[in-house]
């Protein structure tokens, strides 16, 4: 589904994905829990995952980090961002992030308090109005979905951890 020349049933796939109840994936523990204050405090949030995305990776302190790893972190860090900054935009306070760090892979976890707003990717809209984050989200993530509980909702997402 990357790029700019998806399919009509390419977009609908990403669509639908957002649109049901989708269970939690297990995890091993939450490596990374850090609250949500603003829009303004994402780029500390960032560096702070970034840095956990590397050092999570057994990457020697001697070792250069090699381009393709580079390219993996900072694709997780954009997923990161789209949902963090989607909770703080279109959701209810409070909000939060959770990482957990399985073998494998990372398995993002963003809260807000707002069940009741479904995450819905733009269609039919033109490309500058935005709101094409979770087709983004889609393209880039092993799996991904959101789950309701009464008082809030989860957005998740498991990145495949570089090698």
């Amino acid at each position: 589904m990357s790029g700019p020349g998806r399919t009509p049933a390419e977009y609908a796939r990403a669509y639908a994905s957002w649109r049901s109840d989708s269970p939690l994936p297990r995890a091993a523990a939450t490596r990374v829990s850090l609250r949500l204050e603003s829009l303004r405090g994402l780029s500390a949030v960032r560096r702070q995952v970034q840095h956990f995305l590397l050092s999570s990776l057994e990457i020697g302190r001697d070792e250069a980090v090699a381009p393709e790893v580079e390219d993996a972190v900072e694709r997780a860090v954009l997923v990161i961002d789209e949902l963090t900054s989607n909770a703080l935009r279109h959701g209810a306070p409070p909000s939060s992030l959770h990482i957990g760090d399985d073998e494998g892979r990372w398995i993002v976890i963003v809260t807000d308090a707002a069940p009741g707003r479904v995450p819905t990717p733009a269609r039919e809209r033109p490309a500058g109005q935005g709101g094409y984050g979770l087709y983004v989200v889609a393209d880039l993530t092993a799996e991904h979905g959101v789950h309701y509980e009464a008082d809030r909702k989860l957005v998740w997402a498991c990145l495949v951890k570089p090698r």
